[in-house]
């Protein structure tokens, strides 16, 4: 038995009742797993277990009647900015092959034949801080896979990667996993759910509701999967149906002549782009085009040739936007401003509101996130899941005339995503314009009233899809 836990429990300090209460489980040497579940279920915390990582490195009280964990494991983790180390490309790499003392004269072929496998074409000097969320998921992958180890964790490996960059890693993942043992989180599963062995689907609660290989889960257990949220190869056929709507007349924003930098190179040319007002735009484009620079740059947050006007003035600095135009990071611990959760939503609501008012509709939109009973904690005590919804929920809780999103359906949960997407289409109804960074061919087909494209250094439409 590669690992075996029986009777975990596991209590984080600041939370009222247990993630884990008596958890059994048990994973076969050269097993591939799939661990799926809601949003807060404590997937990644039970991933961090089997990893060693808790209570070793992450310090958590927990406790287990039997613990078998690999001897020899490497780890993806959901943030790939959490597990660097180094400055650079090369040393990175290079990190990982010192620690398996390869003598240095033989670790620059080792690395760039990881950078090849995993599809990140990059000079090895490259500051790992230029690099897009999506490079930087392929970088902490192919230092996981040089590790060589005989157990590998994923957790959410693909959820920054553009369509070609996932099936690709998949296909590499694949090739090289026939002796390992795998442990993978997550949430667009449409390639993976047959190639598994086994699927298990945790409950709200931090149990494990159900374990199956993966045709007798969608099988016999879709029901449960559907109660759960849980995205599987059948998912799309619950989403919402949401009526494209008409844009309005009149133009918010514009942007004309843009160039964008980014690391002393040109990245971006946009010759015209103007946003009118209620419409739902989609920005799409592979890793490292400059989706989330572009947003950047529009909201002035990063410098720009060219010029960008809001309601016919020209924006010079962030500030002339403020409250107008908002955005929702692909890393949501970056907006986070209070110390708890409730608060980083009612202090945007307070702005407009009341106090009685204000607090009643933090309330209500804590619930329909799902955030109610996390309100008194931390916001960076929650799930990436929850932050994620956090984030969104501290938008809304605003009048915004332009919403931005960066992957905004990252880490959520089928449930979680529906209900962001009918909310958008509520918001976009009202008047609102959203502009969404996504990878996900299903949003991207069915809900924007328009598509943008990043192809080769250029902006281009693919279209108004309005019908």
């Amino acid at each position: 038995m590669c690992i075996e836990v029986e009777k975990l429990r596991l209590k984080f300090p600041e939370s009222e009742s247990s993630l884990f209460s008596g958890l059994d489980l048990k994973i076969g040497k050269g097993e591939k797993i799939l661990i799926v579940g809601p949003s807060g279920s404590g997937k990644s915390t039970l991933l961090n277990v089997l990893g060693g990582l808790i209570p070793d490195t992450i310090t958590i009280p927990m406790k287990a009647d039997k613990l078998e964990l690999p001897e020899s494991s490497a780890y993806v983790f959901q943030d790939p900015d959490s597990q660097f180390t180094m400055p650079t490309v090369a040393e990175e790499l290079a990190f990982v092959l010192e620690n398996r003392q390869v003598p240095k004269e033989e670790m620059k072929p080792l690395f760039m034949k990881a950078l090849d496998m995993v599809g990140l074409d990059v000079a090895p000097e490259r500051a790992i801080q230029t690099l897009s969320g999506g490079m930087k998921q392929k970088l902490a992958i192919a230092s996981a896979l040089l590790q060589q180890a005989d157990t590998l964790f994923l957790d959410e490996p693909t959820s920054m990667l553009d369509g070609r960059s996932a099936a690709h890693l998949w296909d590499t993942v694949r090739a090289m996993w026939d002796e390992l043992t795998v442990v993978i989180i997550e949430h667009r599963v449409e390639a993976l759910w047959h190639r598994v062995d086994r699927v298990i689907l945790m409950d709200d609660a931090g149990g494990i509701a159900c374990s199956a290989p993966p045709e007798e889960m969608l099988e016999m257990h879709r029901r449960l999967l559907d109660q759960y949220g849980v995205w599987h190869p059948r998912s799309w056929d619950e989403a919402p149906h949401l009526p494209k709507i008409a844009p309005q007349s009149s133009t918010l924003m514009e942007a004309k002549n843009l160039s964008i930098k980014r690391g002393g190179r040109h990245l971006l040319t946009v010759d015209s782009l103007r946003i009118g007002k209620g419409e739902w735009i989609t920005l799409e484009g592979d890793n490292g085009t400059g989706k989330s620079s572009l947003l950047l740059a529009l909201m002035k947050l990063i410098p720009s040739g060219g010029k960008v006007l809001f309601g016919g003035g020209r924006i010079g600095r962030t500030r002339h936007l403020g409250g107008r135009v908002y955005p929702v990071f692909q890393n949501p611990e970056l907006q986070f401003i209070t110390n708890r959760v409730f608060d980083e939503v009612f202090i945007n609501l307070e702005m407009h509101h009341d106090d009685r008012t204000a607090r009643r509709e933090t309330g209500a939109l804590l619930e329909r996130f799902g955030l109610s009973h996390v309100a008194h904690l931390h916001p960076l005590e929650i799930s990436t899941g929850q932050k994620r919804r956090l984030s969104v929920a501290t938008a809304a809780g605003g009048v915004p005339e332009i919403l931005i999103f960066d992957e905004p359906t990252f880490g959520l949960d089928q449930r979680h995503a529906f209900n962001l997407l009918t909310m958008i289409h509520e918001m976009v109804k009202r008047g609102t314009s959203v502009i969404m960074i996504t990878h996900d061919a299903e949003i991207m087909k069915r809900y924007p009233s328009r598509r943008l494209n990043i192809e080769d250094g250029r902006l281009v439409e693919r279209g108004d899809v309005y019908a």
